[in-house]
């Protein structure tokens, strides 16, 4: 393929694979999304208490949470 050749592949199966992606927004550190102080304070204690137990140890290990979240998720949707 010769420099600055555009190679385009159709694909069979899904016709929007075809088209060309949109261009991305660029990054704007000089102007953020605003945030909101929407949390009241049930919320930011519960966050706070979550953080203090983490700084703790007393957390739960990613496979205990997949096992633990597999059983919530089962028997919730039998009731």
């Amino acid at each position: 393929m010769l420099p600055g050749t555009t190679l385009f592949v159709a694909s069979v199966g899904n016709p929007t694979y075809d088209n060309l992606m949109p261009k991305a927004h660029r990054f704007d550190l000089e102007h953020p999304a605003p945030i909101l102080d929407d949390e009241d304070e049930e919320t930011l204690a519960a966050i706070d208490e979550g953080i203090r137990d983490a700084e703790a140890g007393r957390v739960v290990p990613a496979e205990k949470v997949r096992e633990l979240l597999h059983k919530w998720t089962t028997v919730s949707s039998t009731r």
